[in-house]
């Protein structure tokens, strides 16, 4: 296996990327692999949005210009932070800068999701 790329994806594309390897698999009369099924579940079950709507939600945040990094907004979008205290949580290992102003801005638009 020769490693293309890397980089941080938002949980709903690692299952529809899934989804459509098993789709490809079950075409081929292959299974998946056991890493692959448990990634897939994991994906379906603790996914709540689609695609285009993390897409615009990073967008809207990325528009407030915090300077949130991609992994910052990727983490972000796959927990869905409720309150100031939990988005403080997510990043309790990271330096983290924000006002509890820029924070409820941040639950603002992910409120719109929901």
């Amino acid at each position: 296996m020769k490693i293309i790329d890397e980089r941080y994806i938002p949980l709903v594309d690692v299952r529809d990327i899934l989804g459509k390897k098993e789709k490809d698999y079950l075409e081929e009369e292959k299974e998946m692999l056991y890493e692959q099924r448990r990634a897939l579940d994991h994906a379906r079950r603790a996914t709540k949005l689609e695609s285009k709507d993390v897409k615009e939600m990073k967008k809207k945040l990325v528009g407030l210009e915090l300077g949130l990094s991609q992994e910052q907004l990727i983490k972000i979008c796959d927990i869905l932070p409720e309150t100031v205290d939990d988005i403080r949580a997510v990043f309790a290992k990271e330096r983290f800068k924000y006002s509890e102003e820029e924070i409820r801005k941040i639950i603002d638009i992910l409120d719109q999701y929901r």
